[in-house]
């Protein structure tokens, strides 16, 4: 069996690094560590992701969390490319494992009512999307809110521009 070696799968974490370094800030829940035999798995889903190729990501991913089963960022993306290659049901899966390991993780928890308002099930999206709470990201937390404005009072227009304008704004 391959030597563990700690390796930080997420590419949030990755690309904010410096900032946390510099601020002097310790990152909590951290990814679990990737052994050196995943990392070219991680890397390839990710490529493959990047090119918009979710299906061959979400093979790739599945793959690499049949050995490091434990690693919640990888989830959470793995359910991120189901949900925009379509396979919303499937992806509901994932973020609701997600969020069974970190019950208040953000971007689960909107993905997740993404995947009940793609579903047509606008009240229990607005029941998800109750938890979220970003401070850091004010535009997404004010379309979630509007939302469920609209959701609660009868007034979304339909599910789909429910879910297209959360996307906009998980987007900006």
């Amino acid at each position: 069996m391959a030597k563990k070696t700690k390796v930080n799968a997420s590419r949030r974490s990755f690309l904010f690094g410096a900032v946390r370094r510099i601020k002097g800030e310790e990152q909590d829940n951290a990814p679990i560590a990737a052994t050196t035999e995943t990392i070219p798995l991680l890397t390839r889903a990710n490529e493959y992701y990047d090119r918009g190729e979710f299906d061959e990501a979400v093979e790739v991913y599945r793959e690499y969390l049949r050995i490091e089963k434990d690693d919640i960022a990888v989830r959470l993306q793995l359910g991120k490319c189901m949900y925009k290659a379509g396979k919303h049901t499937a992806s509901r899966v994932e973020f609701k494992r997600v969020l069974k390991a970190r019950e208040k993780e953000s971007e689960a928890l909107v993905y997740l009512g993404l995947t009940h308002a793609r579903g047509g099930n606008l009240e229990q999206a607005a029941a998800v999307w109750e938890d979220f709470f970003d401070i850091s990201n004010v535009a997404l937390l004010r379309e979630l809110n509007i939302q469920k404005g609209l959701i609660e009072t009868g007034d979304a227009e339909s599910p789909e521009a429910v879910a297209e304008a959360v996307e906009k704004a998980l987007e900006g």
